[in-house]
């Protein structure tokens, strides 16, 4: 257990008795609150690659659900080159043909699920404000794509590295997110910006989860490189939740790397 040192307590999460995983029980899975989930039925998704369990679970949740996922890092040529490599590797006797069959089944996976009436889907990556071929802004967003779901939106966020640069246009927005899932990476190299960006989103949200992606380990002060953060809008809070010190809680977390031990930390005192 590391005991993180108290310029880190600002981010101690309040407990809430209605959190639920959603996705698998590894790296892909999130913790959103179930009771705000409830009335939050449109997710806009940034960051989804080739592990869309959570967005999956979303649907699942409640048939009334629909969702929007922005990704430039997948999409059907991603599939054919995929296929084309896993070709030539064949034939120089560096993959099977189990490897391919796997290629294709995630392919036609991908086409199934983003073909659903439910998913919109686009190739796009995600900018503060550039609106150029292949980017797309917050602005758009919000603005344009989401005109009949301006409210109560759920937000999952997993784009590495650019949320850092994203987060005054989304806290534009405060008003119509309900909860915020997010994917902060290389907390040792951007440690003052992530602790500013703790800052601004802490005025319009509160925390009630947190895990550490065991990909990678904890900073030189113990806080973990790559960490996991559940935000609920201040509007839905309840007074009498206490806060949660130690992580990560027993049946709801999970190793993103099952093969390697969980990371523990604690608010608690060092």
């Amino acid at each position: 257990m590391r005991f993180l040192p108290p310029e880190y307590h600002f981010l101690t999460p309040f407990k809430s008795p209605y959190l639920l995983r959603l996705g698998i029980e590894k790296d892909g899975g999130y913790i959103v609150d179930q009771k705000i989930l409830k009335n939050s039925n449109f997710l806009i998704s940034f960051g989804m690659a080739e592990e869309y369990s959570f967005e999956i679970d979303f649907l699942r949740f409640d048939k009334n659900n629909k969702l929007i996922i922005f990704d430039f890092s997948i999409s059907h040529i991603h599939y054919f080159r995929e296929i084309f490599k896993n070709l030539r590797r064949i034939i120089k006797l560096k993959r099977s043909l189990k490897d391919l069959s796997a290629c294709i089944y995630n392919y036609f996976q991908f086409i199934k699920f983003t073909n659903l009436k439910e998913v919109n889907f686009f190739s796009k990556k995600i900018t503060p404000n550039n609106d150029i071929k292949n980017d797309i802004s917050i602005h758009k967003i919000f603005d344009e794509h989401m005109k009949l779901n301006k409210k109560n939106i759920t937000l999952k966020i997993d784009i590495e590295g650019t949320e850092y640069e994203i987060i005054n246009e989304i806290l534009k927005y405060h008003e119509v997110i309900d909860q915020i899932i997010i994917e902060y990476h290389d907390t040792h190299l951007r440690k003052k910006e992530f602790l500013d960006n703790m800052k601004k989103y802490l005025n319009k949200f509160h925390i009630t989860h947190l895990h550490a992606n065991n990909y990678q380990g904890h900073n030189s002060d113990g806080f973990p490189i790559n960490i996991e953060i559940t935000f609920i809008n201040k509007k839905f809070f309840d007074k009498s939740y206490k806060k949660h010190l130690n992580f990560p809680i027993n049946k709801l977390d999970y190793p993103n790397n099952p093969n390697l031990k969980d990371l523990k930390f604690s608010f608690g005192e060092n």
